[in-house]
């Protein structure tokens, strides 16, 4: 609390207020469309490759505009290209609700513009404006996405019920007024940014070191990308198909949202503990292998014990946000000024996004052709392992 108090008399109070509005935009727009992904494929006729498709092509688009949104730091401001990203998010939440196939394309390519520019520029934003509180902060962000998250999945399908009632007045489809009132929660950093007072800088008039080393050509860098690409693959599968996977188990549709609710709420324990006790916690190594650990403890979970999904979700959520905050910290921990942060940052979400956005289709199409969701966990199991093992190498040395 004492860390917050200080952080309150800042006179970036309000850029702080709007970073964590965007937050909460950056995860339920992709999160919040699984739940819908059944009624959507009976209403448009998509298959399961289709449909996975429709998960990944904002993932693709984080990947293609992540080196885009650290070039336009060069010749704008920060929070300005942020709050043009917010704009990008609303405009494609607009249209894709729209009701028909190649509306919800093109609003999940514009809303992946948009979450592509706020993964890149926050943890560079962050690094700018409190170095000394990096951690905290980047856990109080991700708290931000997973309630956003959670709102977003686990009211996608109540949503669309009451749309689909005789006596409903607005022509459209229940899943499209679904994904209409998703786009509620996106209008709250757009007002923030028009009602309050947000000072802005010129990147050029930040003191800062050039990048000293070509990233590519850094090991260092390589890992906490790779580890944060990896994190990105993991959890974009998971998510895409975990409403599908608990369905074939007999659940709901209804449970298999709430369980996938369960899942992005459970990434707010996380932020909860990192916040104020990180500095009790122990290394950050420990903390990162204890949350793969525990990512992939839920993945096996899945396929041997699934009656207990509502718990492995939860271990799953917790696991992977965890470690999503810790590989977040990573890139403004490990690197020296905040250009080389937004470049680590740009360079993990192009590899992460690109692996992410394939995933989601190749699994379904492993579903297509095995007819069971087995041979899909096992994959997964495999990459949770080869993950645990990037965590342990990319989080920085204990101290001494």
């Amino acid at each position: 609390m004492n860390t917050l108090r200080r952080l309150a008399q800042h006179d970036a109070a309000y850029l702080l207020v709007f970073i964590f509005l965007i937050s909460l935009n950056l995860r339920g727009p992709v999160t919040g469309l699984p739940p819908l992904l059944d009624r959507i494929s009976q209403d448009l006729h998509l298959s399961s490759s289709q449909s996975g498709l429709l998960t990944s092509v904002p993932l693709l688009t984080f990947a293609l505009f992540a080196p885009v949104a650290s070039w336009l730091t060069r010749h704008f401001k920060i929070e300005r290209i942020l709050a043009s990203g917010v704009g990008m998010i609303a405009l494609g939440m607009m249209v894709r609700s729209l009701g028909s196939i190649s509306t919800l394309y093109i609003g999940a390519v514009l809303i992946g513009i948009g979450i592509a520019i706020g993964n890149v520029l926050l943890p560079s934003l962050l690094k700018r404006e409190f170095p000394n509180y990096i951690v905290q902060l980047t856990a109080i962000y991700v708290l931000m996405m997973s309630v956003g998250g959670f709102m977003m999945s686990s009211f996608a399908v109540p949503l669309s019920l009451i749309a689909e009632q005789p006596d409903f007045i607005l022509p459209m489809s229940g899943w499209s007024f679904a994904l209409a009132c998703q786009g509620l929660l996106v209008l709250l950093p757009i007002i923030v940014w028009f009602t309050c007072k947000i000072t802005q800088h010129n990147t050029a008039e930040i003191k800062a070191k050039e990048i000293p080393t070509n990233l590519w050509k850094s090991t260092t860098a390589w890992q906490v990308a790779g580890f944060l690409a990896v994190n990105s693959l993991i959890n974009y599968m998971v998510v895409a198909w975990l409403p599908a996977i608990l369905v074939s188990y007999h659940y709901t549709d209804s449970t298999a949202g709430l369980y996938q609710g369960y899942l992005q709420l459970a990434g707010v324990l996380p932020s909860l503990l990192l916040a104020p006790f990180i500095k009790r916690l122990g290394s950050l190594r420990r903390l990162c292998l204890g949350a793969t650990s525990l990512t992939f403890l839920s993945l096996l979970g899945f396929l041997l014990i699934p009656t207990w999904s509502g718990v492995w979700s939860v271990c799953f959520g917790f696991g992977v946000s965890m470690a999503f905050i810790l590989g977040m910290s990573f890139v403004s921990v490990r690197t020296n000024t905040p250009k080389q942060a937004a470049a680590l940052s740009g360079m993990a979400q192009l590899i992460g996004y690109t692996l992410a956005a394939v995933g989601p289709v190749l699994i379904g199409a492993l579903h297509d052709w095995r007819h069971s969701w087995d041979e899909p966990l096992y994959v997964l199991l495999v990459i949770g392992f080869l993950w645990m093992i990037l965590g342990w190498l990319a989080s920085p040395k204990p101290s001494k």
